[in-house]
């Protein structure tokens, strides 16, 4: 799996991504892409499938566990459809959806609901 992300206009972009395993992923969610609108991490599979989880809130200041905030867009993109399917998860529920990324790839029919949104 290769991974780009996006930490305030820091981090390789999604054409110089990296190869990393499942523990260096969760690493750079829980480290490098602080909880501010705008910052994401993607990962790209074998295939070519990408699952990006984007902060489309920030985390407020007065919370001090933001793991229940339901802040993240979980997306897959398909630039061939001009849209992606996505849907909001919680801030929890991101590194296990990085474990099962890299346990079935970034295919979107894999991760439950989620909706088509045009671009």
């Amino acid at each position: 799996m290769r991974v780009f992300w996006n930490d305030c206009g820091r981090g390789p972009e999604s054409d110089s991504a990296k190869e990393v395993d499942i523990e260096e992923a969760g690493l750079i969610w829980s480290d490098e892409v602080r909880g501010v609108e705008g910052n994401f991490l993607g990962l790209i599979d074998d295939q070519g499938n990408t699952i990006q989880f984007y902060f489309d809130a920030g985390i407020p200041d007065h919370v001090d566990d933001a793991s229940h905030l339901r802040i993240v867009l979980m997306d897959f993109p398909q630039p061939e459809r001009n849209g992606s399917f996505a849907r909001h998860v919680t801030i929890g529920e991101v590194h296990e959806l990085i474990e099962k990324a890299f346990k079935v790839g970034a295919d979107y029919t894999k991760f439950g609901d989620v909706s088509f949104m045009p671009w």
